[in-house]
């Protein structure tokens, strides 16, 4: 027998990258085969049109006159954005002004532009505006038809992704269920129905889900001519994916794809995602628009150009964007006496939380116009901390509170009393339970609030009047420990709380600071990354709701919590990290004599700085290179293990089950997901139709909890069936409650924001 010494030198260059393509097209040929679908239009997809969003926007323009146009060497838009006509004017000349570049990038070689805006310039708007003006620009050839290539829009975050699904749904009348457009993430109910005029309902095919090709299939094999998605689902589908997620691949050919808050990505893969945007160049022809306000050094030192699409001409960061960031300076940063590290002893006076609470009461409170503050801080057991030590000292000082979380409760539980009982629970009946619209006003009425005009079906567009106790501090409290059902109700009511003149104080974990369409007339942050930093101060003053410049933000460094051996920021961020953010911001002070800064400085200054450090730092790490090495070396075994998601731990899902109807579904939902069911087809569906009241926590922070079982009443370790777990205990001071941080697991190191 002879036996051939493994070279591994003597593979060709790419074999990762032609590799994962054909074998991509080969098991989504197989499956649609096995499936039985021989009539291939149902695989092609259709396009939501530009046009659509061209008349939305100017339904909203009514009655304004044309843009300025602008162009690439423009060093001052002109204008008072404080003004919202002239905001609106600024938003459609920016977006006018991309969209004929985005005509100019596809016509070149280019395959990656930046597009680097600053909050409230529309950012949204635009960069749809340009991923479909690329791909009307570019023709794509599927199964013998010419026709457009898909747009994949990802996301950092499930839970920011509802926000521009409605961006979507609502100015583009995208029907998520269609082969148009389709929202893919692991709490999404996400189906495609692939029937078109003309054909007939799709015949009974086999019942085995490894050759039945049915609609979830559909969704998830991204056929649709618009998917919004996230990052884990995009970055992990290349690397190493599995024969489910490879089937979305081949999705990817000549596809436009936008990364949207891409300094959101784990900087360990920062050299992983170089490599996995060449992939997708090379193997798959297609175009890729990184699109933030603090554009990350993502792509220096790449093996492919980038443009930026405020530029016609290619060039990489025209005078324009720094004339974007002057014209929509919204804030001024405060940097705290907390944040310098004494050189000498390398100590740093760091804010209690005690000290933090007082001053996030007095900033709500001393004057009747800045009423509304967000502290953000980067553990969970810290934002309770805050939140409790923020009503301490409202007492001290004599003002009542009360927390929209209880008020919420009560809510939910009066509503819920008052739906018709019934025995038998389906997604028809789940579907009849208040909706979140009618949650936030149900709350905001018993807030002390009335809706005086109902210009929009959108509740946070009504003008609300507040009649309630004027010595009342509102205060809420947001983490990712919150169903997402519950998030969108805490959301809608404290947009509306906080453009308003009562005073309000809303403690959040790091779930706030991306995509959250919320604005505060201040800003607290924790330290932490400098583009976290930043990401935050994007809540505050976020449409000059307060005028121009107006916005207060303080950076500050909170203390150990009562149970914490180490400040907060040391438990999620490395010291390294934390050392470089301090030096730079107190640099920035020292330079302009001042501890308050403008925000452009820090958006156009310290924020290249910090990422330039940040290249660097990840280009001497040799840990930071492995996963790179693999994909270089085709190391299938090693990619499998790696994910976006590196907590440290492994997490369950748990549904929540407050009302009694959700209280009854997971009980059905037991019954059809057990062992000996053979309704387990019906069961997943239902499992689907409960994702928003889903929490995921950390499983060792579980062990010896007896208010939680298996959904499928299995052991909790059982390595079959499915390993999603639910609870019944809920309401106040239980396992779950609303007016105290969602699900309480006092676990120091894990309880912090997780994706």
């Amino acid at each position: 027998m002879l036996l051939v010494e493994p070279s591994p030198d003597s593979l060709p260059d790419a074999l990762y990258d032609r590799t994962v393509r054909l074998w991509s097209v080969l098991t989504f040929a197989d499956k649609t085969c096995s499936a039985g679908l021989e009539d291939d239009r149902r695989l092609r997809p259709e396009s939501l049109e530009l046009d659509d969003l061209e008349d939305a926007i100017e339904a909203k323009r009514r009655g304004l006159s044309p843009p300025p146009k602008f162009a690439e060497h423009d060093t001052d838009l002109g204008g008072d954005a404080s003004d919202e006509a002239t905001l609106n004017q600024l938003r459609e000349g920016i977006r006018r002004h991309v969209k004929e570049n985005a005509r100019a990038f596809a016509d070149r070689d280019d395959h990656v532009a930046t597009l680097t805006l600053p909050t409230g310039l529309g950012k949204t708007f635009t960069g749809i505006t340009a991923a479909y003006t690329i791909r009307d620009e570019t023709r794509h050839e599927e199964l013998g038809e010419q026709h457009a290539p898909r747009v994949v829009y990802a996301l950092p975050y499930t839970s920011i992704i509802e926000q521009t699904r409605d961006v979507f749904e609502n100015a583009l009348n995208a029907d998520p269920f269609g082969r148009a457009f389709t929202v893919h993430h692991y709490l999404s109910d996400t189906v495609t129905y692939p029937s078109i005029a003309g054909l007939e309902s799709i015949p009974d095919q086999a019942t085995d889900d490894s050759v039945y090709f049915d609609a979830s299939r559909f969704a998830e094999s991204w056929r649709s001519g618009t998917v919004l998605t996230t990052f884990v689902q995009l970055f992990e589908s290349l690397t190493g994916p599995t024969n489910a997620r490879g089937l979305k691949l081949p999705a990817l050919h000549d596809a436009v794809i936008i990364l949207d808050e891409p300094q959101t990505l784990p900087k360990r893969w920062w050299p992983a995602i170089r490599y996995l945007v060449d992939l997708l160049i090379t193997e798959y022809n297609a175009r890729v628009v990184s699109m933030t306000a603090t554009q990350p050094s993502l792509f220096d030192n790449a093996p492919f150009d980038v443009s930026s699409l405020l530029s016609a001409s290619g060039q990489s960061a025209p005078p324009i964007e720094r004339a974007a960031f002057d014209a929509v300076s919204r804030t001024t940063y405060e940097i705290d006496e907390s944040i310098p590290v004494d050189e000498h002893t390398g100590d740093v006076d760091y804010c209690s939380h005690t000290t933090a609470g007082t001053r996030l009461v007095e900033s709500v409170t001393r004057n009747d116009t800045n009423t509304s503050a967000l502290a953000v801080c980067n553990t969970i057991e810290s934002a309770s901390t805050l939140t409790t030590a923020t009503t301490t000292a409202a007492t001290a000082a004599g003002t009542r509170t009360k927390h929209i979380g209880a008020v919420y409760r009560s809510t939910l539980d009066e509503l819920s009393a008052s739906q018709p009982a019934t025995e038998s629970v389906s997604t028809e009946v789940l579907d009849q339970e208040p909706d979140t619209p009618d949650l936030a006003v149900a709350v905001l009425e018993k807030l002390g609030f009335e809706a005086t005009a109902k210009s929009t079906e959108d509740v946070t567009d009504w003008t609300w009047q507040y009649s309630g106790p004027s010595d009342r501090l509102l205060i809420g409290e947001f983490s990712s420990r919150y169903r997402p059902r519950d998030r969108r109700v805490l959301v809608t009511v404290a947009t509306v709380i906080a453009r308003s003149t009562q005073p309000f104080a809303f403690v959040s974990t790091q779930a706030v600071e991306a995509g959250v369409d919320i604005s505060f007339s201040a800003v607290f942050r924790d330290l932490a990354p400098l583009d976290s930093l930043v990401q935050a101060a994007g809540r505050c003053n976020r449409s000059f709701e307060w005028g121009l410049t107006s916005g207060d933000v303080t950076i500050w460094s909170l203390g150990p919590t009562e149970d914490g051996a180490e400040p907060p920021a040391n438990y999620i961020y490395p010291q390294a990290e934390l050392t470089k953010v301090r030096r730079i911001l107190d640099g920035l002070c020292e330079m302009r004599g001042s501890r308050v800064v403008p925000d452009t400085a820090v958006e156009t200054d310290a924020i290249p700085a910090y990422f330039d450090w940040v290249a660097a730092e990840n280009e001497a790490e040799v840990e930071d290179r492995e996963l790179t090495h693999a994909l270089e070396t085709c190391q299938g075994e090693v990619l499998a293990r790696r994910s976006l998601i590196d907590s440290g731990y492994e997490t369950r899902d748990v549904i929540v089950a407050h009302t009694p109807v959700e209280r009854r579904a997971t009980k059905r939902l037991t019954e059809l997901l057990s062992e000996n069911s053979h309704e387990q087809a019906a069961g997943f569906e239902l499992l689907n139709h409960l994702s928003g009241l889903r929490v995921s926590v950390p499983l060792k922070s579980l062990e010896g909890v007896t208010t939680i079982t298996r959904i499928d009443g299995r052991p909790l370790n059982d390595p079959e069936g499915v390993n999603v777990l639910t609870t019944t205990q809920t309401g106040n001071g239980q396992f779950y409650d609303l007016a105290d941080g969602g699900l309480r697991i006092t676990d120091l190191i894990s309880d912090r924001f997780s994706i």
